[in-house]
């Protein structure tokens, strides 16, 4: 299981279309895009990890949740967001859609990856 939500992000959107443009060029293959992939996911893991320190508040109707495999997602109606409580409340029009994990089912699911012992080779 791979916690890819990270990817629809604009930096992972990004990402994306240059590892495209790069095996469109050639210079690398689909094994090195995969393992770039993964690198990235457990890079946005440990930077959010690192680098947020604010807790926001979330108010709205909750439409929709749901739970697969300690994967939560949830749908809200009409959110409102503020990052602190002596900030602007950020208002949007559509509903909103947030993906959250638990931290230790990544760390797990690395651990047992690195116990396959999986080698990969890189093209130079």
């Amino acid at each position: 299981m791979s916690f890819v939500h990270y990817r629809v992000s604009t930096l992972g959107i990004e990402l994306e279309e240059t590892l495209q443009e790069f095996l469109r060029e050639k210079v690398v293959d689909v094994d090195l895009l995969e393992v770039i992939r993964k690198e990235f996911d457990k890079a946005m893991v440990t930077v959010l990890k690192k680098m947020v320190k604010d807790k926001p508040v979330l108010k709205g109707k909750l439409k929709h949740y749901q739970n697969c495999e300690n994967v939560w997602i949830f749908h809200i109606a009409n959110p409102e967001i503020r990052v602190s409580n002596y900030s602007l409340p950020i208002q949007m029009n559509g509903p909103l859609k947030i993906v959250g994990c638990d931290s230790k089912l990544i760390t797990s699911l690395e651990r047992k990856k690195e116990k396959k012992g999986k080698k990969i080779r890189v093209r130079k």
